[in-house]
Protein backbone atom coordinates (compact mmCIF):
# COMPACT_ATOMS: atom_id res chain seq x y z
CA UNK A 1 0.00 0.00 0.00
CA UNK A 2 1.47 3.61 -0.49
CA UNK A 3 2.36 5.71 1.72
CA UNK A 4 1.30 9.48 2.76
CA UNK A 5 5.09 10.24 1.38
CA UNK A 6 4.33 8.91 -1.99
CA UNK A 7 1.16 11.14 -2.22
CA UNK A 8 2.72 13.80 -1.18
CA UNK A 9 5.48 13.47 -3.53
CA UNK A 10 2.77 12.92 -6.06
CA UNK A 11 0.76 16.47 -5.35
CA UNK A 12 4.56 18.45 -5.13
CA UNK A 13 5.29 17.13 -8.44
CA UNK A 14 2.14 18.87 -10.04
CA UNK A 15 3.45 22.49 -9.50
CA UNK A 16 0.28 23.46 -7.76
CA UNK A 17 -0.05 25.19 -4.29
CA UNK A 18 -0.91 22.92 -1.89
CA UNK A 19 -2.12 22.57 2.04
CA UNK A 20 -2.59 19.75 4.62
CA UNK A 21 -6.31 19.93 5.64
CA UNK A 22 -6.28 24.35 4.44
CA UNK A 23 -4.11 27.34 3.94
CA UNK A 24 -4.81 30.29 6.62
CA UNK A 25 -6.87 32.98 5.51
CA UNK A 26 -3.97 35.25 4.40
CA UNK A 27 -2.02 32.54 2.86
CA UNK A 28 -4.95 31.19 0.36
CA UNK A 29 -3.24 31.60 -3.37
CA UNK A 30 -5.92 32.63 -5.84
CA UNK A 31 -7.30 29.17 -7.67
CA UNK A 32 -5.93 26.94 -8.78
CA UNK A 33 -4.87 25.06 -5.64
CA UNK A 34 -5.24 21.70 -3.79
CA UNK A 35 -6.05 21.13 -0.44
CA UNK A 36 -5.60 17.46 1.27
CA UNK A 37 -8.02 16.39 4.05
CA UNK A 38 -8.12 13.64 6.02
CA UNK A 39 -10.73 11.57 6.40
CA UNK A 40 -11.20 8.26 8.65
CA UNK A 41 -8.38 5.62 9.70
CA UNK A 42 -9.49 1.71 8.46
CA UNK A 43 -8.08 -1.36 9.75
CA UNK A 44 -7.48 -4.77 7.76
CA UNK A 45 -7.10 -7.89 10.32
CA UNK A 46 -5.32 -11.12 9.20
CA UNK A 47 -4.90 -14.10 11.71
CA UNK A 48 -6.89 -12.39 14.69
CA UNK A 49 -3.77 -9.23 14.31
CA UNK A 50 -3.74 -5.97 12.97
CA UNK A 51 -2.47 -6.50 8.98
CA UNK A 52 -2.50 -3.07 7.75
CA UNK A 53 -3.88 0.65 9.31
CA UNK A 54 -4.57 3.11 6.64
CA UNK A 55 -6.04 6.21 6.27
CA UNK A 56 -8.80 8.25 3.55
CA UNK A 57 -7.74 11.15 2.38
CA UNK A 58 -9.52 13.75 0.04
CA UNK A 59 -6.99 15.29 -2.75
CA UNK A 60 -9.46 18.32 -3.26
CA UNK A 61 -8.66 20.42 -6.44
CA UNK A 62 -10.14 24.02 -6.23
CA UNK A 63 -10.29 25.71 -9.48
CA UNK A 64 -12.50 28.98 -10.50
CA UNK A 65 -14.17 27.01 -13.74
CA UNK A 66 -13.39 23.08 -14.74
CA UNK A 67 -10.29 23.09 -15.63
CA UNK A 68 -9.75 19.36 -17.33
CA UNK A 69 -6.21 19.11 -18.22
CA UNK A 70 -5.24 20.10 -14.80
CA UNK A 71 -7.35 16.72 -13.68
CA UNK A 72 -5.87 14.86 -15.91
CA UNK A 73 -2.35 15.77 -14.71
CA UNK A 74 -3.85 14.98 -10.75
CA UNK A 75 -4.77 11.35 -12.05
CA UNK A 76 -1.53 10.88 -14.13
CA UNK A 77 0.53 11.64 -11.24
CA UNK A 78 -1.52 9.38 -8.67
CA UNK A 79 -1.53 6.76 -11.16
CA UNK A 80 2.25 7.07 -11.70
CA UNK A 81 2.51 7.04 -7.58
CA UNK A 82 0.37 3.64 -8.04
CA UNK A 83 -1.76 5.07 -5.80
CA UNK A 84 -5.81 4.20 -6.57
CA UNK A 85 -8.77 6.97 -6.02
CA UNK A 86 -12.31 7.67 -6.43
CA UNK A 87 -13.19 11.02 -7.83
CA UNK A 88 -15.80 13.21 -7.48
CA UNK A 89 -16.73 16.68 -9.03
CA UNK A 90 -18.99 19.11 -6.52
CA UNK A 91 -19.48 23.11 -6.94
CA UNK A 92 -19.58 25.54 -4.08
CA UNK A 93 -21.78 27.82 -4.62
CA UNK A 94 -20.55 29.76 -1.59
CA UNK A 95 -17.26 29.88 -2.53
CA UNK A 96 -17.82 30.03 -6.38
CA UNK A 97 -15.55 27.43 -6.73
CA UNK A 98 -15.29 23.96 -8.39
CA UNK A 99 -14.18 21.02 -6.30
CA UNK A 100 -12.99 18.06 -7.94
CA UNK A 101 -12.10 15.29 -4.91
CA UNK A 102 -9.66 12.46 -5.60
CA UNK A 103 -10.37 9.63 -2.58
CA UNK A 104 -7.42 7.93 -2.12
CA UNK A 105 -6.08 5.43 1.05
CA UNK A 106 -2.76 6.09 1.91
CA UNK A 107 -0.86 4.49 5.16
CA UNK A 108 0.41 7.46 7.44
CA UNK A 109 4.34 6.96 7.68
Amino acid sequence: MNKLTDLSAALDSLEIPWANTAFRNEEEPSPPFICLVAGFSETSYADNSEYIRFMGYDVALYVSERDYKREKDIEAALGAAGINYEKAVTFIDAEALIETAYSVAVVED
